[in-house]
This record gives C-alpha cells, structure tokens and sequence, in this order.
C-alpha cells in the first residue's frame, strides 16, 4: 500500500520538523515547503495527498495558496488542514469557507493534528470530516452575523452603519475596499469606505457622494432577477474607478444587491486584488450580510426621513406664523398708505364740496369735484379688489382652477416677458375648494420659483386626469439646480411647503431638474380625495 504523501508548508522550519517527524513516524510520506511559491510549486508536482497549510508566509499567504489549490479542479479534492496563529473567529470562518477541510490553531497538539491528517485521509472519515466542517462553518457564520446585527443595531446613520459593516466586511474577505449605493430615481447616493492607511486602521472614513444615474438603473436591472452576489468583472460597463478614483487596491470584488420586502435599496460593493475569488460558502455569508444590511439601511433612512420631516415641519411652522404676521404687516401697511389716505382725501373733498352745495354754487363748480370723487373711489375699490384676489381669487370660485391658472400663466408671461403654453385636459370635474387653493398656491409658488431662480425662456403646464388620477406638470427650460442640495434655505422650505400641500390633500410631489437643463415639478393626486362633494 502507498504511503501517502504529506506536503507542509510552514515558514518556521523547527515547527515544520516537528509535523515532519510526527507524520513519519505514522508512515507518511512528507515533503516541506517554507514559502509561498515553492508550496505551489510542490502541489503543481506532486500532487500530495493533504497540504499542512500555514496562512503567515513569505511571498504568497496561506490564504492565497488555498483559493489556488481550491479553485483549481486537479488539486480542489485535495484535502487542507490548515496549521495558524490567527485564532479568531472570522479567521476560522475565512480558512473553512474557503475550502479548509481542518482549522488548528497554534500552539498545536501534535497528536491532535496528526489525527486530523488522518481522518481526512480516510474516505470512509471523509463525509463525517465534512459534516464537520459544515457544522463549524455555520456556527462561525451565525456568530459573525450575531456581531454584525449588533453592529446595526447601534448605528443611527448610514456613514456610521457603512463605517461598522464595512470594518468587518475587509477583515472577513481580505478585500480592502467597501462602499454601498443607494438608489434613487433622480439622484442617486454613494458612502465609500477608505481603507485603513496601517495597521492600526487608523485612517479609515466614509465619504458620501451622488453617483451615475446609468449605473443604477444597470444594477437594479442585474439583480430584478438574481439577489446572489455577483462578481464585478463580469458585469457589463461597471467601473470601480467611479467608486475607488485613484485606489490601487480595488480591481475585482463583488456587489451584493440590498432589498427589503422586494423594495431594491442599492448594492454594497467589496473590492481588492483582482484574483478575488469567493467560495459558496462565503458568498452565501455574503448574501446573509446583505440581508441584515438591507434592513438596517431602511431602518436609519426611515430615522432619517423622520429626523428631516421634524425639522421641517417646525421649520414650516415657524415660516407659516411667520408668514402670517408678515401678510398682517403688508396688508395693514398698504391699506393705511393707499387706501385710508385716500379716503381721508375724499373725506375733505366730500366736505368741499358739501360748502359748495349750502353756499349755493353752481353745478359747473361741483360736478368735476364729484366727478374727481367718483374717480377716486373706484381707484380705491379697485386697490381694495387686488388685496382681495391676493388673498384668494375670487376666479376659483366662479371659475373653477383651469380658468384660474389660464389667466395667471397669460399674466406671469406678459409681466416676465416669458413665452408660456397651458395644456388642460378635456374635461376636469369641479374639484374641492381646499383642493383648488393648495394646487393654485402650489402652481403660483412654483412660477414664482421660475421667475427669482430660473432665468426661463418657456414655461408649460400640462394638466392631465385619468380615471383615478389628476396630473399636473411645470416645466421650464432655465438653468436647472441640483434636487438634493435645492439652493438656498428659502427654496428648500418653499419646496417643503408645497410638498406638504400637495401630501396634505394624499398626492405626491417631484422635482426633476439638472443643470442646465430646467426643472419639472409634477404633482399626482387621487382624484376621489379631491373632487367636490
């Protein structure tokens, strides 16, 4: 009977003497080697029975040698016993979800190893070996996703819960690079993980970013029918120059898509050394992290969005209080400049024209002054009027909304010098009163946005109705502004304002706009919340 053939590969030669003459003396042959390329030159020879296999070695690491000897189909049925200092879990979890049959950890039993030599070597041992190994692996991964869960649990933002998955995520598939895209229909966001500038990790952050639309409607394209992870290099026109600019580390890795309750979220991306290769075991680890991750992302946008919308309301508060008592002044100041001064004007006219009359003047010295009186006063209804409509149109009442919007498009145009185009629909049943206000304040504010910001050319609104839904659009042609950032704080809590309009009466608001390109705001409402009673 063949004895069988025994390699080890351990850089410090006594420890290696040591495994020698134990394997010997139980009738094995043993070949050494104390570095990575000569290790690999060994299995490319001889073809051995087991591999003794250190992680710490000159050159090429233990780690490296196992994906090789474990990716290649002549040498995968060979078994590895790895022999390690690194004594953690997530080392433990590493070397057996790579293809490890065994995991020892220094300082060894010498017995205890050989025995293990042993049992792999046995093929009636064989299966019970790996009943073992898959036992040991899911132990090592339910204790790694115990850790990370309390990892995001505890972090309340997203730089924060990338910055604590991400640390893990490195250290567990030796892949330095980490970052994790959200999606968005408009503009969509990137935290990146930099990696550790030593070994005390010193160094590390996360920056946040926008990132190509393109790319993330190809990512939400590739994982609609597949949730596994995919390898980077095989998909179509994925760059990681755009996630890693200047990164020397990042050339091939993975991206695991996030989804919670079939929502499609983003990706986490890891990325390293281009000969990465996972086993099915860690890619399932993987698709695990991604599960948890995903959770923990809606979990902190939702604390975030809650966050944002408290800031807003109180700031919308304070705007409204703020509004009306501002309305208040201007509405008392111009009544008291133009109105109450001209009618005390008419109260002397009145009186001067009263002396004319008891002292007996002709009608020639009175009709112009009654005619000036009679002049005034409508002047004064007239300025009365204007207050009135500033208030409310009156035309939204006798008019109903699309007559309204018609005639102050025609006036926006004319007073801007701005060409306009008012598309209605065939036929909009009368809508709420509450309605028609929110949709013409919203309207108004929104022209009001194109004529301060926009520097616009054209303006359009479409108005459109289904059987269950108003449409309404208001496009430009200006120069356009970034959505997320919205300028400057009185246009964010104007769009604030009309968005909590339009959410008020159960519709929904967007704003669409890049540089140099223009903005669309589109409101979409159910038309049963909004017709008229």
């Amino acid at each position: 009977m063949a004895k069988p053939r025994i390699l080890v590969v351990e850089d410090e030669r006594d420890v290696a003497k040591v495994i020698t003459i134990n394997l010997k003396l139980e009738g094995m042959d043993v070949v050494e080697a104390y570095d990575g390329p000569s290790a690999l030159e060994q299995i490319e020879q001889s073809k051995p029975d087991c591999i003794v296999l250190d992680i710490m070695l000159p050159k090429i690491s233990g780690w490296d040698i196992l994906k090789q000897v474990k990716s290649d189909p002549e040498t995968s049925d060979i078994p590895v016993v790895m022999v390690t200092a690194k004594v953690s879990e997530r080392d433990q979890l590493r070397g057996l979800g790579a293809g490890a049959d065994k995991y020892i950890t220094k300082p060894f039993s010498p017995l205890a190893l050989t025995e293990s030599i042993k049992s792999v070597l046995k093929p009636q041992v064989r299966d019970m070996v790996a009943r073992e190994r898959k036992d040991t692996i899911e132990r090592l991964q339910l204790s790694t996703i115990y850790k990370i869960s309390d990892i995001l649990i505890s972090a309340p933002t997203l730089d924060e819960l990338l910055k604590g998955i991400a640390e893990k995520l490195v250290g567990l598939f030796d892949l330095p690079s980490c970052a994790m895209i959200l999606s968005d229909e408009e503009e969509p966001e990137v935290y990146t993980f930099r990696e550790a500038t030593g070994r005390t990790g010193r160094g590390r952050s996360v920056s946040k970013s926008t990132f190509t639309l393109d790319i993330d409607k190809k990512l939400r394209q590739e994982f609609a029918t597949n949730r596994r992870p995919a390898r980077i290099s095989e998909l179509e026109e994925f760059d990681l120059d755009k996630l890693f600019p200047g990164s020397q580390t990042a050339e091939d890795g993975y991206i695991l898509p996030l989804f919670e309750h079939n929502t499609y979220l983003g990706s986490l991306v890891i990325a390293g050394h281009p000969d990465v290769n996972l086993s099915l075991d860690e890619e399932d680890l993987l698709a695990t992290i991604g599960n948890q991750v995903a959770a923990a992302v809606a979990r902190a946008r939702l604390h975030e969005n809650l966050r944002e919308d408290e800031v807003v309301r109180r700031r919308l508060l304070h705007q409204t209080i703020t509004a009306q008592e501002t309305e208040r002044r201007r509405l008392a100041g111009e009544i008291h400049d133009s109105v109450v001064q001209s009618l005390v004007g008419l109260s002397y006219q009145i009186q001067a024209a009263k002396k004319k009359i008891l002292t007996g003047s002709d009608e020639n010295e009175v009709l112009p002054v009654l005619n000036l009186l009679e002049e005034q006063l409508n002047e004064n209804i007239k300025e009365l009027r204007d207050l009135l409509i500033g208030l409310r149109p009156p035309m939204l009442d006798d008019m109903g909304l699309l007559s309204t919007v018609d005639a102050y498009l025609k006036n926006f145009g004319i007073k801007n010098g701005i060409q306009t185009s008012f598309q209605p629909p065939e036929e909009l049943h009368p809508l709420s009163k509450d309605a028609q206000i929110n949709l013409y304040r919203t309207i108004q504010e929104t022209l009001n946005n194109v004529e301060k910001h926009a520097i616009a050319s054209h303006v359009t609104i479409e108005i459109e109705t289904t059987p269950q839904k108003l449409f309404i659009s208001i496009r430009d042609d200006g120069k356009g502004f970034s959505v997320r950032e919205s300028g400057g704080k009185e246009r964010r809590l104007g769009i604030a304002y009309m968005r909590e309009r339009i959410e008020l009466l159960g519709g929904s608001f967007k704003i669409k706009s890049e540089s140099g390109r223009g903005t669309v705001v589109s409101l979409s409402l159910p038309l049963k919340s909004i017709l008229e009673e």
